[in-house]
């Protein structure tokens, strides 16, 4: 018998996806900092944690879930040793004293401990595939909806970044490009699994997979749609080997993939911004990259095993990167470093990469599809930086625990 607590639970944890932008919405308790999404992610902890002792439900700990637990505590441990390591107070570039310890506490609490109590929620109610598949199709939704309302924000409002790129409600396009980037690769895998004759869900979806798309298209995220054609370039080639009779149709598709992709970038070659990302000399958003990269690999090698402290990658940039470029940096205001194995390992230190490298290494012990959407995390992390904000962080515990939970079921079978 399923209690009423058990299916509000269960409701609840099936539609969390439309919460994610509940992040903007910001206040203080007692001065300690909140979100909306972190307090939605702290009552459904609460009433999974009354419901479980109540019924006496015993807590899932077999492989594969297990593995994902381990590395959700190396995570927040290594986290934790950031925060332990890192100064009370940095003077900034302009003389201004920040309190880094508060900063790194904050950024510990919200971007690490509530998404990992969110992946703990996730491993204990996500039992089935199909339930795998609705929560997953909640995230495409809720992307959409994030594109349509941010499509509706650059008619009617401020959507536009100064240089006309999409970004919504986002504080950049890049941001957005993160979101939906993951999602449309969901799409793309409820696609080669649509039925047939389609159903009211395959056209949702489909309508889902072109809304996503387009707004990726008018964030002009290299990255991201880089991210979005490499993950799929990883799948039709793991295919091709994995199904040797039908390779003619698989390469008739990774040609259609490549024309597609063609098709995309003859759009932007003649844009400001392209020949832009082409300029490693002048200011660019490459040739800022490569500072950043340059600075975030030093401060690697000065703390290479606690890392610079969570959330505090943009001080630590402000503080050294005169002295490691040897001239002022093209760019001061720097948040992230832009690659997600360099955040990791300076948000979390060596244990933290440690643990984000065996979730990737867990995720591929068997094909599950979604796999194509860390795969396009991944991919988008070389240049940007996924995980390290509340939504994102929150869409990388849904992927990893919907591939681990998709591989106990066919480790059942």
């Amino acid at each position: 018998m399923i209690s009423p607590l058990h299916r509000i639970v269960r409701l609840l944890v099936l539609l969390s996806p439309f919460a994610y932008p509940a992040f903007l919405l910001r206040f203080k308790v007692a001065g300690i900092p909140f979100t909306a999404l972190e307090v939605f992610i702290y009552l459904v902890f609460g009433l999974w944690l009354i419901e479980g002792v109540r019924d006496h439900r015993n807590v899932v700990w077999d492989k594969p879930v297990r593995r994902i637990w381990y590395a959700a505590f190396a995570l927040v441990a290594g986290a934790a040793i950031g925060v332990v390591f890192s100064p009370m107070i940095l003077v900034l570039q302009d003389g201004t004293l920040l309190n880094a310890r508060q900063v790194s506490l904050g950024v510990w609490k919200g971007w690490v401990v509530a998404p990992v109590l969110y992946c703990a929620v996730l491993t204990q109610v996500l039992r089935t595939p199909e339930e795998v598949r609705g929560i997953l199709r909640s995230f495409l939704y809720s992307a959409a909806i994030v594109g349509l309302v941010s499509h509706l924000l650059a008619l009617f409002g401020d959507g536009l970044t100064i240089d006309f790129r999409l970004r919504g409600f986002y504080a950049s396009a890049n941001e957005l490009a993160l979101v939906v980037v993951p999602a449309i690769l969901v799409a793309v895998a409820f696609l080669f699994q649509r039925h047939r004759p389609p159903n009211r869900w395959d056209t949702l979806d489909l309508s889902a997979l072109a809304i996503v798309s387009y707004t990726l298209f008018f964030t002009q995220s290299y990255a991201g749609i880089l991210a979005v054609f490499g993950s799929l370039a990883v799948f039709v080639l793991l295919q091709f080997f994995r199904n040797p009779a039908q390779r003619r149709a698989i390469l008739s598709a990774f040609v259609i993939m490549l024309l597609a992709f063609a098709a995309v970038l003859a759009t932007q070659i003649n844009t400001p911004k392209f020949k832009q990302f082409l300029d490693f000399e002048n200011r660019s958003s490459t040739s800022v990259r490569l500072q950043i990269y340059q600075v975030a690999w030093d401060l690697v090698k000065k703390h290479p095993l606690d890392g610079v402290g969570p959330g505090l990658f943009q001080a630590s940039y402000r503080e050294d990167a005169a002295r490691v470029l040897g001239q002022p940096p093209m760019e001061w205001d720097m948040p992230h470093p832009h690659n997600i194995f360099l955040a990791f390992w300076l948000n979390a230190g060596l244990l933290g990469l440690a643990a984000f490298v065996a979730l990737l290494v867990f995720a591929h012990r068997r094909f599950t599809y979604p796999l194509l959407a860390l795969w396009a995390i991944v991919i988008h992390g070389f240049f940007d930086t996924p995980f390290w904000k509340n939504d994102l962080a929150m869409i990388f515990w849904l992927v990893t625990v919907a591939i681990m939970v998709l591989q106990k079921e066919q480790k059942s079978k």
